[in-house]
């Protein structure tokens, strides 16, 4: 059975605290046609010396927009006929890109390979410990995971033609871009499948842009929800347009919440007042909203006790 390539790209701007680290994630799954390139937006921090210790990896320093215009960059360069992306905090389990290659070997049709995700964190003595464990839907993508949940486009594994289909990342959401891609993804009918096994291990810590306890980005991720979940829901009919408005009314009810607390009252009140204007029947869907998210926040949370017994 012949492999395909697989090009990995990793977006990176001053990540020498931890990209060798993840480097040597890949290096070790030991997969025979392996392509490596790190898109670095010019780091000042030593990142560039230490990369020069990897002669295999592939180094395209340059200024970007941000990571996903770099991974935009990225996929243009890529040679690979599967691609995936690795960020500099992150790593892979050992054994992943083998499973990868050989389900994309085995079924010509497979556009998406689909890997659960591990959240952990590094304790006082380096220790990685657990902090949680996401699921994945059985067919690979799940709308309510998708617009709820935290899918992690790190554990997904596209063919080339996905972008060709679909296109890439769009840099008009700058955080959330990558749950948009996978949205889009979703809508297109790609055929995945979930690989049954975990596919990225995120790690969790201050400086991350996303994944931190601080949750510094929390207001402008929402929205980048809000505005994404109303484009989505005119483009969209029947089950998803209704799961699409239920997130819509959850994110903007959320996004009030935020504002009102912050002291900002009259701008809630008017976000309240736009979203009944749209849809006036907001309230059943931010009912089913909360609906939604509570089940996958369940499943979250079992697929995380699950782990943490797994691990004891």
């Amino acid at each position: 059975m012949d492999l395909p390539r697989i090009t990995i790209v990793t977006p990176c701007f001053n990540g020498a605290r931890y990209i060798g680290e993840a480097i040597e994630s890949l290096r070790r799954q030991a997969y025979p046609d392996l392509e490596h390139i790190v898109m670095d937006a010019g780091s000042t921090d030593g990142t560039l010396a230490l990369l020069g210790g990897f002669p295999d990896v592939r180094i395209v320093s340059e200024p970007d927009e941000g990571a996903h215009d770099a991974m935009n960059k990225g996929v243009a360069r890529a040679q690979g006929e599967v691609i995936g992306f690795l960020n500099t905090d992150d790593l892979y389990p050992d054994g992943l890109l083998l499973a990868v290659g050989q389900a994309f070997a085995e079924d010509p049709a497979l556009d998406v390979a689909v890997g659960g995700s591990i959240v952990f964190e590094d304790d006082e003595r380096g220790r990685r410990v657990l902090v949680a464990r996401r699921y994945t839907a059985e067919d690979g993508f799940s709308l309510a995971e998708l617009a709820f949940g935290a899918p992690g486009i790190n554990g997904r594994f596209f063919r080339r033609r996905v972008f060709e289909q679909v296109g890439t990342f769009d840099n008009g959401y700058y955080i959330a871009a990558d749950r948009h891609f996978l949205l889009r993804v979703a809508f297109h009918g790609c055929a995945a499948r979930n690989l049954g096994r975990v596919g990225i291990h995120y790690r969790l810590h201050s400086a991350s842009a996303t994944i931190n306890a601080e949750r510094r980005q929390f207001e402008a991720i929402t929205r980048e929800h809000v505005r994404m979940s109303r484009e989505l829901v005119e483009k969209t009919a029947g089950l998803a347009r209704r799961r699409l408005l239920a997130w819509h009314a959850f994110e903007t009810t959320k996004l009030a919440w935020i504002r009102f607390r912050a002291g900002n009252a009259g701008e809630a009140l008017g976000l309240l007042i736009a979203l009944a204007s749209r849809h006036p029947l907001f309230p059943l869907h931010l009912a089913r909203g909360i609906r939604l998210r509570r089940g996958v926040r369940r499943t979250e949370r079992r697929e995380t006790t699950m782990a943490a017994a797994a691990l004891a």
